[in-house]
């Protein structure tokens, strides 16, 4: 029921209707509504806060409608990893939620097009026709994954009687945020989640201490891989490379001497974040299943450009790579990546290095947001990677090299059905001396341009002592401009009269 209103009909739709009776059916077969005879109103105005009667709710509803993004049932008994099996008329824009205070009188009156009008208070609203509908077979493949088990179950009240959305999940992640932000010591998290539990009602599901914490919310199924780097960045301690205790290229030792004392503590390390769970959870939730083909289907005036996918770059990978460009659900990435010194310009020299990874599937007001950054490898530092940034790049060029080649089995629950998603690297962004570290490409001297080579125009600074671009780019003007001609702004005595440069040779370049 993908609209309330019927525009064509300007009333309520039918398909809304029947989305209602699917609603009104699955909710009062709960058990909670068997005893109690109310249930939730997930309708705009009341947002699951308020319980009523199944009339109420249903009277609700057809003035109103749902409230916003509720994609699956959750406050009425229906679980994240079921979605589809109930709720797969519940597709909603949420438009409704929209409505102002004059569409809000709740009346029913004598509407003909209102079927709920002779529902009594605790009635079952279940009629024969629905409850074929609901039991009828489809095509549809049934998702599992013991990661929304895992977060369904950590979502649960906190006790009997706590306020809407604070759950174990809820408090785990908060104090895991202060331990981080406030750099607070394990013995202190530990003794602040002791304190919580105790204070609240009995009984309660409150870790009772950083380890309880850290176990719930590495359950949601978002591992990260800590990997030793040699000091003068030769090389990764990885996969076979993960036993040895030196450098295979320059023989220093992978660990801190300890005298036999402890652990072993290494000179260097990283931290990489697979970015393959994270994907696939973009088409796991009815939020972002259906965007992530935006970019396929989306139309935009002719010579208008209002997403990448309207560039020349990516119609142009389409045309090479068609096979790939045949399912709109396989995904177009894109990379970027600079230093920062976390402790500021006065403090001590620290250079850290994130890479971060943005899917372009989605539309321009969603793939810029920041919950769609996607953190895949952090270099702490202290020390700058230089020329050896692409060591670190390691583990995410072999992931993403299997991506392409192989992909990996994702269920999409927008359509409800599996498929093999593919990943591909469009292009990254960066400055032009991060660009050098990336690419491998020298970014100073006479051949730093990467579109020029050994065509550059770059001259010799005799006073200066250096290379020079600063009349290098009068060619990309048209023939008739009067800076080609110019002999007194730009490199005195000099015209520039070759001819003007091909940009479909440039763009191939």
């Amino acid at each position: 029921m993908d609209r309330h209103i019927d525009p064509t009909r300007n009333r309520v739709s039918e398909e809304f209707l029947e989305g209602i009776d699917v609603f009104l059916a699955f909710a009062c077969s709960q058990a909670s509504y068997k005893e109690s005879g109310t249930i939730l109103c997930p309708c705009a105005r009341c947002k699951n806060r308020k319980q009523r009667d199944a009339k109420t709710v249903s009277s609700h509803l057809f003035r109103v409608g749902f409230k916003g993004n509720y994609y699956v049932w959750s406050s009425h008994g229906e679980c994240y990893y079921d979605a589809g099996e109930s709720s797969r008329a519940n597709h909603f824009s949420g438009e409704e939620a929209m409505w102002d205070e004059q569409h809000t009188n709740f009346t029913t009156g004598n509407d003909e097009n209102y079927p709920y009008a002779n529902i009594n208070e605790g009635q079952d609203v279940s009629s024969a026709h629905v409850q074929e509908n609901l039991m009828e077979t489809t095509n549809e493949e049934p998702y599992h994954d013991s990661v929304f088990q895992a977060f369904e179950a950590a979502n649960q009240p906190l006790y009997d009687g706590c306020a809407e959305g604070i759950s174990q999940l809820y408090l785990a992640s908060r104090m895991m945020k202060a331990k981080s932000d406030y750099n607070m010591v394990e013995a202190c998290v530990d003794e602040i989640s002791q304190t919580i539990k105790d204070v609240l009602p009995k009984p309660n599901t409150a870790p009772a201490s950083y380890y309880e914490a850290k176990k719930l919310t590495r359950a949601l199924g978002l591992p990260v891989k800590k990997i030793d780097v040699c000091e003068d960045n030769c090389m990764l301690f990885w996969k076979e490379d993960r036993s040895l205790l030196c450098c295979r290229f320059c023989g220093k030792d992978r660990y801190h001497p300890n005298n036999g004392k402890g652990k072993s503590r290494p000179k260097q390390r990283m931290f990489y974040m697979p970015i393959t769970e994270r994907l696939m959870r973009l088409y796991q939730l009815e939020t972002t299943a259906s965007q992530m083909r935006w970019h396929a289907e989306h139309l935009s005036p002719e010579g208008e450009m209002h997403h990448p996918s309207d560039g020349a770059a990516w119609k142009h990978f389409n045309e090479v790579y068609p096979h790939f460009a045949a399912e709109s659900r396989n995904v177009y990435l894109g990379l970027s990546t600079d230093g920062f010194n976390p402790i500021g310009m006065n403090g001590e020299a620290h250079s850290v290095w994130p890479v971060i990874i943005t899917p372009y599937n989605l539309p321009p007001g969603m793939c810029m947001k920041r919950e769609y950054f996607f953190l895949s490898i952090l270099v702490p530092g202290p020390k700058h990677p230089k020329k050896s940034l692409h060591i670190y790049l390691q583990p995410l060029i072999e992931e993403l090299k299997s991506l392409w080649s192989d992909g990996v089995e994702t269920y999409d629950i927008s359509k409800k059905q599996k498929f093999t998603m593919r990943v591909a690297l469009m292009w990254k962004i960066n400055d032009f001396p991060a660009y050098g570290m990336v690419s491998g490409w020298m970014t100073h001297g006479r051949l730093a341009c990467p579109y020029c080579l050994d065509e550059t125009q770059s001259f010799w600074l005799q006073n200066g002592r250096k290379h020079s671009w600063f009349d290098c780019h009068r060619k990309f003007l048209p023939q008739d401009h009067p800076y080609r001609r110019n002999v007194q702004a730009f490199r005195r005595g000099k015209a520039l009269i070759v001819e003007e440069m091909d940009m479909r040779s440039l763009l191939e370049l």
